[in-house]
C-alpha cells in the first residue's frame, strides 16, 4: 500500500477522491472535543470508521470542515460528526492508497509512523547489502584464442 502525505486543507478532496473507488477507512482521534461518536468509543485515538456511497446513508455528507453520517454501532444508529481536525489518515484498500495528514496525527501515533518509516528504510538497506554481496567480480573467460 502506498501512503502519500497531504496538507490538512486537502482532506475533503482526498475523501471525495477515494470514495469514487469504494470504501474509505477513516482514522480519527475520537478524543477531540468536537468528535461525536458513541461514548464507549470516545477515548480511542485510532478509531477507524468505514464510509462508502454504496452504504446509501441518507445523511452522509463530506463537508468542507467535517464528515457527517449516521453509522450503525451494535445495531443502533448514531449520528457521527468527524471534524477534519481529528482525522489523520484515510485509506482505500481497493486501490491500495492512503492519505496521511501529518499535522493532525496524534502524538501516540507519531512514534508508530516514525518506526514504520525507519523499518521500511532498514529493509531497503538490507536488500541493497544483499544484492551487493551477491555480486561477485566478473570471472575470466575460459575460452582461448586458437591460431
Amino acid at each position: 500500500m502506498k501512503i502519500d502525505i497531504y496538507k490538512s486543507d486537502e482532506k475533503q478532496a482526498q475523501m471525495q477522491k477515494f470514495l469514487q473507488y469504494g470504501t474509505v477507512m477513516v482514522f480519527v482521534d475520537s478524543r477531540h472535543p468536537e468528535v461525536m461518536v458513541p461514548g464507549y468509543l470516545k477515548g480511542d485515538y485510532q478509531l477507524r470508521l468505514n464510509f462508502d456511497y454504496a452504504y446509501e446513508l441518507e445523511d452522509f455528507r463530506v463537508l468542507a470542515d467535517r464528515i457527517e453520517a449516521s453509522l450503525s454501532f451494535n445495531k443502533k444508529d448514531f449520528f457521527c460528526v468527524l471534524p477534519y481536525e481529528a482525522v489523520y489518515l484515510m485509506v482505500n484498500h481497493s486501490i491500495q492508497r492512503g492519505s496521511l495528514f501529518v499535522e493532525t496525527v496524534p502524538v501516540e501515533m507519531l512514534q508508530f509512523f516514525a518506526d514504520e518509516a525507519q523499518a521500511g528504510e532498514g529493509k531497503k538497506s538490507k536488500k541493497q547489502e544483499t544484492v551487493a554481496q551477491k555480486k561477485s567480480p566478473p570471472k575470466k573467460g575460459h575460452l582461448r584464442l586458437v591460431k
